[in-house]
């Protein structure tokens, strides 16, 4: 008879059944989050990145149409005045050419910052709305698109792209070995990595398999053009 039975019983049964996750329910709980999580952050990272290059060759396109303003009126693109690998260099002096103060001088063969004087009151004739792009001053790179003033020489700007690195240019036509037809015109891509060796500083001629060069830095690169 269930009088018979232990009252003891009843209440260990009952508080067996009320007693709520077990150690092991639990930690498959939070297996099953952290598998979620995973691949949550993973959808929302590639869609971030997928929409950063989308939006690098914007630029890239945005930034090849203003060399080539430039070319058209100064009969030649501005001419890097560093190495290839001296990015910061050659973005500062980019960014200088297209915004109006920087001149290819035929009679002296090389490029040259623009006097003061030869500017008009208004300002240099840019060859870019700065606007439309993401600039940097190279000394506070943390913050975006400062206030500038054209109307003097700029001095330590860059173009960057979506992941805030300097767009990288290389135009070194100082010579008749210069076997390519055009400027490089690049984003390093995510990682922030690029193996500049892969482009003969003397030609211009880039490694056919410059992407898989070295470890791969190259691999995510975005190229004008591309």
């Amino acid at each position: 008879m269930l009088s018979d039975i232990p009252r003891s019983a009843f209440s260990s049964r009952a508080r067996s059944s009320n007693s709520g996750f077990t150690l092991i329910e639990l930690l498959t709980v939070i297996a099953v989050i952290a598998v979620l999580a995973a691949i949550t952050f993973g959808i929302s990272g590639g869609v971030q990145n997928a929409k950063f290059r989308t939006t690098a060759k914007a630029e890239l396109a945005v930034l090849s149409q203003a060399i080539e303003q430039f070319k058209l009126r100064n009969g030649d693109y501005p001419w890097s005045s560093s190495s290839i690998s001296q990015t910061e260099d050659n973005a500062e002096l980019l960014f200088e050419a297209l915004v109006g103060w920087m001149e290819f001088s035929s009679l002296s063969g090389s490029v040259a910052f623009k006097s003061k004087a030869s500017v008009p009151a208004s300002g240099p004739v840019t060859y870019i709305d700065i606007s439309k792009l993401t600039y940097i001053d190279l000394d506070e790179p943390d913050e975006f698109n400062p206030e500038i003033d054209l109307s003097s020489k700029p001095s330590g700007y860059a173009f960057v792209d979506p992941w805030g690195k300097p767009y990288v240019y290389f135009y070194e036509k100082k010579a008749a070995t210069w076997e390519v037809f055009g400027y490089h015109l690049y984003s390093i891509g995510a990682d922030g990595l690029d193996r500049f060796s892969v482009i003969d500083e003397r030609t211009g001629v880039k490694d056919p398999q410059f992407r898989e060069a070295g470890s791969g830095e190259n691999i995510d690169n975005i190229y004008s053009g591309e």
